[in-house]
C-alpha cells in the first residue's frame, strides 16, 4: 500500500505557495474603503443578506428570526402590491404598518408579485418593498417567504409593537 502523505509530498515537490493569495488567485489582503458604511439615520442600523431577501435589526432574537424565515409565524395580516407602482408602493406599505395592531411580537407578509410583468422582469415594486421596510422603524425584520406563501414574491415581516 501507498502512504497517502508520502504521495502527496512526492507530488508537491518544486512546487512554490503562493503567498497572500486565495484559490483564485485574488488577495486576501482587505479593501480600503474610503466611505464608511452606509446606516439608514431614519430606521437605524440593520444587517442585509441574501442579495436583500433577509433584513434584521440587533437585537431581534436568534430564534424568532429562524421562525420568520421559516415561516412558522402567524400571519396577523397581508398586503398585495400586485397593481401599485413605484410611486404608490411606499404610501401603501406605510399605511399598512400603521394599521397593524400593536401586540407584543407580530408578523405580517407582504405580496409584492415576482415581476413577471415587468419591464427586463424585474420587480421594481419589490425593490420599492424592501427599501421602504428598511426605512420603517417598526419593521425589526423581514424574510423571503416559504414557497407555498409565494416564495421571492412574498415576505414575511417582523413589526415591533
Amino acid at each position: 500500500m501507498h502512504d497517502p502523505d508520502r504521495l502527496f509530498r512526492k507530488s508537491m515537490t518544486g512546487v512554490t505557495p503562493l503567498r497572500n493569495q486565495d484559490s483564485r488567485g485574488i488577495s486576501n489582503k482587505p479593501r480600503n474603503n474610503s466611505a464608511p458604511p452606509r446606516t439608514d439615520p431614519i430606521a437605524g442600523p440593520g444587517k442585509v443578506e441574501l442579495d436583500g431577501d433577509l433584513f434584521y435589526r440587533s437585537g431581534v432574537q436568534k430564534r424568532k428570526l429562524r421562525e420568520l424565515k421559516r415561516g412558522r409565524l402567524k400571519i396577523a395580516g397581508i398586503l398585495d402590491l400586485h397593481g401599485h407602482t413605484q410611486t404608490s408602493t411606499p404610501a401603501a406599505i406605510t399605511r399598512f404598518i400603521t394599521s397593524c395592531n400593536n401586540s407584543d411580537s407580530q408578523c405580517v407578509m407582504i405580496i409584492t408579485g415576482k415581476g413577471r410583468n415587468s419591464p427586463d422582469r424585474v420587480s421594481v415594486v419589490r425593490a420599492i418593498t424592501l427599501e421602504t421596510l428598511r426605512k420603517n422603524p417598526r419593521v425589526l425584520a423581514y424574510s423571503c417567504s416559504q414557497p407555498i406563501d409565494g416564495g421571492h414574491g412574498a415576505f414575511y415581516i417582523l413589526l415591533r409593537r
